[in-house]
């Protein structure tokens, strides 16, 4: 008895041996889909349709496009996604917002300019980005490839240093024959890369120098405050393994002054050449007796949980307090600055007055030029030369913006023994603020 018993069992092992050794064989000799096999999957779902993209552009870490699809019914219209795919086993939905200009769809992503698709997250290989419309009358949804119909170029974006490694993202346009059709298409082709020597991870700028000192109190200067801070971050995050630039340093700070920002070693040049992803600019403010504490400026269309996060920990690591100040507030200690129907007035009446063209300023139109000019596109800066007291930012129009973050680290008359003695909680703070969001 126990002898069959013992044979049924070797049996049946036997035959679960066999049963997964074909399995096994199957999986081995499973046909993986060719390159050609998956355009032609791709391209036979667009059937040759085609969406064209005014703008696209990387601000930080996020990638958003806009643009535009002609023919589309606003009354039979449903809905409009972005989609990533490989072709094989991944696909990602982005939920795009839209208007509509007669019968075109006008879309575009995040209204948060530091959200949308993060790059860094996405694995090596290549992405087709596609757009996704569905309308009330049909029960399949259409898609569309994407062509180019901006000003910008390819872009070559490198992800964050992390574990000492990098990658290299290749955003374009591209064409691919399917049959006797030519098909356009925005790919992401991701691969390992080494960081380039001018490329890096963080730009940090000390407000001021050279002949323009900033706020003074006694002995102590903002542009002196700020240098040392600034290197003193930089210090932290190298510590970390990222790769900083600062934007002046002890040896070219005295070349500074308030008109020079934008020639090719100004301090606007510098952190738009380095291609980093995070901009921190470092200042002291100056106000009326009765002002204190710490204000972070963050960009227009902003996701605020960055800047948020930053200004807790601050407070949490010294003793500076959130602002008392009200004008331009969000949140405790985040603030955004625009240019006023009135300021936007006054730089018209000064353009007139010397003789060029007023600039293309909105209510939407960061203030503060450390975050607006370093944004490009994503920002609207707009210091193009015309003003003749300002050299032309070259990256006025670039679609590879910082995602910036400007600094105020408290007021001069009430918040100086803090800033001087505290700066360790300050820089562990905002430390600890990028390395989290890696």
């Amino acid at each position: 008895m126990v002898k069959n018993i013992l044979k049924v069992i070797i049996i049946i092992l036997v035959l679960i041996g066999i049963f997964y050794g074909i399995s096994i064989t199957i999986k081995k000799v499973k046909p993986e889909m060719t390159q050609k096999e998956i355009d032609t999957k791709i391209f036979d779902m667009v059937k040759g349709r085609t969406a064209e993209i005014t703008e696209f552009y990387t601000y930080g870490r996020a990638f958003n496009i806009m643009g535009k699809v002609n023919n589309i019914q606003k009354d039979n219209f449903e809905s409009v996604k972005l989609v990533v795919t490989d072709g094989l086993d991944y696909e990602e939905m982005y939920k795009l917002n839209y208007t509509f200009e007669e019968n075109n769809l006008i879309f575009h992503s995040d209204n948060e300019i530091n959200s949308g698709l993060i790059i860094d997250k996405l694995e090596n290989k290549e992405y087709f980005l596609l757009l996704r419309v569905k309308v009330n009358n049909s029960s399949e949804a259409k898609f569309y490839t994407f062509k180019n119909v901006s000003n910008n170029e390819a872009l070559e974006y490198y992800t964050v240093t992390q574990n000492e490694k990098n990658r290299k993202a290749t955003i374009c346009f591209l064409e691919k024959t399917n049959g006797e059709q030519i098909n356009t298409y925005l790919s992401i082709q991701l691969n390992d890369a080494e960081l380039p020597d001018d490329v890096y991870d963080i730009v940090i700028d000390a407000g001021h120098g050279g002949t323009d000192v900033g706020e003074k109190l006694g002995n102590d200067t903002e542009a002196d405050i700020t240098l040392e801070y600034a290197k003193l971050l930089k210090t932290q995050l190298e510590e970390k393994g990222l790769k900083v630039k600062l934007t002046r340093d002890d040896n070219n700070t005295k070349l500074y002054n308030y008109t020079n920002m934008y020639d090719s070693a100004g301090r606007i040049t510098v952190a738009c050449k380095s291609q980093a992803k995070w901009m921190i600019s470092f200042h002291v403010n100056n106000g009326n007796s009765q002002l204190r504490g710490l204000e972070i400026y963050v960009p227009c269309k902003c996701n605020l949980d960055f800047a948020q996060t930053m200004a807790k920990k601050i407070k949490a690591y010294t003793s500076i307090s959130f602002s008392n100040n009200n004008s331009f507030k969000k949140l405790d200690g985040v603030y955004e600055q625009n240019f006023t129907p009135t300021v936007i007035q006054s730089y018209i009446n000064t353009a007139n007055k010397k003789g060029y063209e007023p600039y293309n300023i909105t209510t939407d139109t960061p203030y503060l030029y450390t975050i607006r000019e370093v944004g490009g596109i994503a920002t609207n800066a707009y210091v193009d030369g015309r003003n003749k007291e300002y050299s032309k930012n070259e990256y006025y129009q670039s679609h590879q913006g910082l995602e910036c973050y400007q600094i105020e680290l408290g007021y001069i008359k009430n918040d100086l023994e803090i800033i001087k003695n505290e700066k360790e909680g300050y820089v562990r703070a905002i430390t600890e603020t990028i390395c989290d969001n890696i």
